[in-house]
Formats: structure tokens, sequence, C-alpha cells
């Protein structure tokens, strides 16, 4: 009996490693769910799911795509998107309202890039693990161009992808709007990514996609079950966003800069009293 149940186990494991059978890099929790998007660059993607879109566990920075090279790095991801693996409790929001955040967090007219970002890399898409989730994703496209009549749908370039493995990006990339606020909030803002949104979307529905109170939709979700519940945001707590009008690395200069200067001012007036 051991004899079989331990051939039985071989074959099974030999038939993994035939077929290269690969999950992604991450683990969803159990009771959880999980949805893949590619919106440029992850800093930005992370911090709008994790801070402003209800019932949202973790987002996770990191590569996929479906010809992408296996462990890729920041350095070496050809063929891979940025992306967010976004974990949520779907007991407390659904798959389709989060593609509706999804969708107020990128530019749909533009496919070679996001904002500032361009190329490959940057490229947008919202990606469907199964034939549910794909017209879920194709009824939120259909609400959307119902809202904006003016639109022409050719023109909403986004495409919708088979979810591909996703593999975690480096450690310093997560939460980095956490760890380097004033860097973080520089490189948003020299970007234009919020300009650009608010420019395409409008003030009005920029905002209640990016309310800590989710005071557009009276403070409530309806979840997977169909109940509605308190909607919860920002789950790690995180600060008001800073708007930084130059990164760390550019303060920490010029304040050596302006200190080198004082000193040599003081040296050179200390010399001239004494003459």
């Amino acid at each position: 009996m051991k004899t079989i149940r331990f051939l039985a186990t071989s074959f099974f494991i030999l038939l993994l490693l035939a077929f290269d059978i690969k999950g992604d890099d991450y683990t969803v929790a159990s009771g959880n769910k999980s949805l893949l998007v590619a919106l440029g660059c992850f800093w930005c993607a992370e911090q709008a799911f994790e801070q402003y879109a209800p019932g949202v566990i973790e987002a996770v920075s990191g590569y996929a795509g479906a010809n992408g090279i296996e462990n890729p790095t920041y350095r070496n991801h050809p063929g891979h998107f940025e992306v967010v693996l976004i974990e949520y409790d779907p007991t407390k929001t659904t798959f389709k309202l989060l593609v509706q955040y999804a969708y107020r967090n990128l530019d749909p007219f533009d496919s070679y890039g996001q904002f500032c970002d361009r190329g490959s890399s940057y490229y947008p898409a919202i990606f469907y693990a199964n034939e549910e989730e794909r017209l879920e994703v194709e009824s939120v496209i259909e609400e959307i161009l119902a809202m904006h009549p003016e639109w022409d749908p050719a023109s909403v370039v986004v495409p919708i992808l088979e979810r591909p493995v996703f593999w975690k990006a480096e450690e310093y990339h997560q939460n980095y709007y956490i760890k380097k606020p004033k860097n973080y909030g520089y490189y948003k803002n020299a970007c234009g990514r919020t300009k650009r949104l608010k420019s395409v979307w409008g003030e009005h529905e920029y905002f209640c996609y990016h309310d800590l109170e989710i005071s557009c939709f009276n403070n409530t979700v309806v979840n997977e079950e169909g109940v509605e519940v308190d909607a919860e945001v920002n789950i790690k707590n995180a600060s008001e966003e800073v708007v930084g009008l130059m990164p760390q690395w550019a303060v920490i200069l010029v304040s050596i800069v302006a200190v080198i200067l004082v000193c040599g001012l003081t040296f050179f007036l200390s010399n001239r009293v004494k003459r």
C-alpha cells in the first residue's frame, strides 16, 4: 500500500514538472479574492487601491505578462507589465467595484503607457481569471460609456486580457508611498497623474474615487453577497498624500550646498573683520 502511495505521489510531482505549472508569487488569504490590473506605475496603483478602494486588504506591486520571462526584476522584466495584485475581502466589496476603481485611476485613451511613463512596462490592462470576471469588466466599460456619451467607444483602448502569472516586485517597491512619502509625492505630481485623471474623468468623478469618506456612495458598499455594508478604506492608515516640491535626495543635496555656502560666507566675513 505504501509503495502504491509513493508511486502515485511521485507520478503527480513528475506530472507537475512536465507541464511546468506555475502559480502567483503571492498567497491570498483563505476567504479572500484577488484582482490583477496594470495602471502604469505600480507605486501609484498600490496607493490608489490601499488608501481609497473599499474592502482592499493588500495591494502588491509586481510584474505580469503572458510572454514575460520567469523571475522578473525591476531591471529585467521583458514581456511584463508593471501590475498590482489586489487582495480583497468579498464580504466588504466586489470584483466589479474594484474594476470601477481601476478605470478611474487610468487614462483609458492611452495604450502606450500611462501619464509620464512610456513603454511596454507601463501599458495599461485589466486582467480576468475566468469568463465571469471578463463579463464583469465588459459591463463596467459599458456603464462608463453610458455615463460619458461624448466618448467614442473606439477611443477606449485599454485591453482586457487573460490573467497571467503574477511575480512580486522587490521589497523596496512595496508600500513606497508610505516608506518614501516625499519622493512618491514629488514623482506623482511631476508625472501629472492627478491632473490628467481629473481632466479625463472630471473633478467630481475623480473625487468620488479618491475620497476617504466614500461620501459619494453614502459611506456604504454592496458586497458580493448582495449585502450593504459599511465601507472600509485605508486599511494601513496611511497619512494624507504629500505633494513634494522635490525628491528627498534633492532636498538633502540643496541642504548640503546651503551649509557649505553659509560656512564659506562666514569664513570669508571673519577674515575680512580680522584685516
